[in-house]
């Protein structure tokens, strides 16, 4: 009985499971570096891994590598992940972080960070970060940074540029030197704003094109300026020419664009219309302004065959700046064109070819502008 009971007292030690080691699966062409990679697809090919960084030549169709010292030619793409450190050229894109040398394509041009030297592509150029060098395309360059160089392309747009940017629609949040567009659009310019049609903030430089438009200019040359700290005056004026005219004069602080018509002579139905350009320049409450224009008559829908060209020069004093200020001037005055009539409202000493076909006069005016 004893030995009954004590054989069922032991209890045997509980049992205990051990299991093998886990065993760690690792990439082995994770941080390899070749001299030489040949990739039919990434993982494809020889030393073909996108695990594997390039230290000389890379050829194929698509390639992807940490990282690019030398130079890459794909068919199709190719895409760093890091830096690019030589040339990447590929026929569809090419991707890397930052560009220190050349990417090329023909499709699209990627770089997410800076770019330092050149950027070119038959699609697009496109910059994460800065681009020191030259971005160019024939379609489209976006620089998220500072473009220190030159940006041309179809479409160019960029943070800042040092340098110059040149395309048909050019658009930039400043500018420092040249800016080249049929649209041209900018915060401040330093240096020099071209185009069909321009937009700026404050220019310290110059504005050149058909219209122009800014919020601070002292020059802006156009047919149409139009410029927040500049002219905007109506100017009604009594001449030689016209018993009365009136005229918008609207521009920069020193150059301006002159739009008007007038009644020509109170017993005759002609009338003039004209416009041209003028430079301003101010000593105070006085001013000084010489402007060129070009007038025509017109009867009705019937326009008369000459041109009237007046070149004047005229001082005005402001007695309520911007607002009320008397003028008067001289001018000089030529008619091209047939001898059946011409732009005279009173009697002045002319000299005229025999057939009157060129007439020249003296002139004098005086108005108030607004």
């Amino acid at each position: 009985m004893l030995l009954f009971a004590s054989a069922f007292a032991a209890e045997p030690p509980p049992a205990t499971l051990t299991l093998p080691p886990v065993a760690r699966v690792t990439n082995p062409d994770q941080g390899r570096t070749t001299g030489f990679k040949l990739s039919v697809f990434p993982g494809f090919g020889i030393a073909a891994s996108p695990d594997t960084s390039v230290d000389g030549f890379a050829i194929g169709g698509f390639s992807s590598s940490p990282e690019l010292n030398g130079v890459d030619f794909e068919y199709i793409g190719s895409w760093v992940g890091g830096s690019m450190n030589g040339f990447q050229g590929a026929t569809g894109f090419t991707g890397a972080g930052d560009v220190n040398g050349v990417q090329a394509t023909s499709g699209v041009a990627l770089a997410t960070g800076d770019v330092s030297f050149g950027q070119f592509s038959a699609g697009a150029s496109l910059a994460g970060g800065d681009v020191n060098g030259i971005q160019a395309s024939s379609g489209l360059c976006v620089a998220n940074g500072k473009v220190k160089g030159l940006q041309t392309a179809s479409v160019a747009a960029a943070g800042e540029v040092a340098g110059v940017q040149a395309a048909v629609v050019s658009v930039a949040q400043g500018v420092e030197g040249l800016q080249v567009g049929v649209v041209a659009v900018s915060g401040a310019v330093n240096g020099a704003q071209i185009g069909v049609a321009n937009v700026a903030g404050d220019v310290r430089g110059v504005q050149i094109g058909l219209v122009n438009v800014a919020k601070s200019s002292r020059v802006s040359i156009g047919l149409l300026n139009f410029v927040g700290d500049g002219l905007h005056r109506v100017d009604v004026w009594t001449s030689e020419s016209s018993i009365g005219s009136v005229a918008l004069k609207f521009g920069s602080r020193n150059l301006y664009t002159l739009v008007g018509g007038g009644l020509v002579n109170a017993t005759q139905p002609w009338w003039t219309f004209g416009a041209g350009l003028g430079v301003h320049f101010e000593a105070g409450p006085a001013w000084i302004e010489v402007d060129d224009s070009v007038w025509s008559l017109t009867n009705g829908v019937q326009v008369a065959p000459g041109v009237h060209n007046k070149l004047r020069t005229q001082v005005g004093v402001d007695l309520v700046k911007g607002h009320l200020a008397p003028f008067a001037g001289v001018s000089l005055n030529t008619w091209s064109g047939t001898g059946q009539t011409g732009p005279r409202a009173v009697g002045i000493p002319e000299r005229a070819d025999p057939s009157r076909r060129f007439v020249a006069w003296p002139g004098v005016h005086a108005g108030v502008s607004f």
